[in-house]
């Protein structure tokens, strides 16, 4: 069974007026505290008069409401990069048995065919082992965006199949047990193994809309050779 060490990149909703939509069922509330130097930036204070806090909070939404509606909705959107029903994949790093391939386009139609041409293509007919840390995060995003831009997966891709069975293996799972968590970087360091050098996941949509692509698809593809590193030591490889 051919092994395919994977990690993918993600970035939030692409579609037109998304920060918008999410703006549109929000509701701003003031903070639960007003503190000093919030009410005199209000300008509603040193006339004498007592302000409830219902009415403190009310004159807050009606000056800072607008402002704060678009803060909070952007960061709702930063989040949708971690949902495979609005966020995209901008980058796929495997290595199978050895080979290493990227896959990086601003088209995710194009990227997530190529992806599975080459996969197929490798694999002819054969089963293969997924390895991934935090498998549960990656195949299942992987899976959704195949079904919303109609590129089907090899035949033997089971997105959902838990660690260990149905060709999946979760480098997490497998040191940290079900429902476990350990970061990649911090399990590579326990067991002796070169981790992440510079760039992080919450740098990987500043340095896509820079057109830092090549930077992005180091940076996955260097999670891959920890992840198959580690997989390494977890099964006494």
């Amino acid at each position: 069974m051919m092994k395919i060490v994977i990690d993918i990149e993600t970035i939030p909703d692409q579609s037109v007026g998304a920060v918008a939509t999410i703006a549109e069922t929000l509701e701003v509330k003031a903070p639960s505290l007003l503190k000093p130097q919030l009410i005199d930036a209000l300008e509603i204070g040193g006339d004498g008069k007592f302000k409830n806090v219902d009415e403190l909070k009310a004159m807050w939404v009606s000056k800072f409401g607008s402002e704060a509606k678009i803060v909070q909705a952007e960061q709702q959107w930063l989040k949708t990069s971690f949902d495979g029903a609005y966020g995209e994949i901008c980058c796929i790093c495997v290595d199978i048995d050895g080979e290493k391939l990227t896959f990086s386009d601003v088209n995710e139609y194009s990227l997530l065919a190529e992806f599975w041409d080459s996969i197929n293509s490798k694999l002819n007919g054969r089963h293969g082992t997924y390895i991934a840390h935090n498998a549960k995060f990656d195949l299942p995003f992987l899976y959704h965006r195949s079904v919303i831009t109609k590129t089907p997966p090899e035949p033997s891709f089971k997105p959902h199949a838990r660690h260990g069975s149905g060709g999946v293996f979760c480098t997490m799972e497998a040191w940290a047990g079900f429902g476990g968590k350990i970061g990649l970087d911090r399990l590579a360091k326990a067991l002796g193994v070169v981790g992440k050098t510079g760039m992080s996941g919450a740098d990987v949509w500043p340095a896509y809309k820079n057109g830092e692509h090549k930077k992005i698809a180091e940076y996955c593809a260097d999670d891959v050779r920890i992840t198959k590193e580690i997989y390494n030591r977890l099964t006494f490889s």
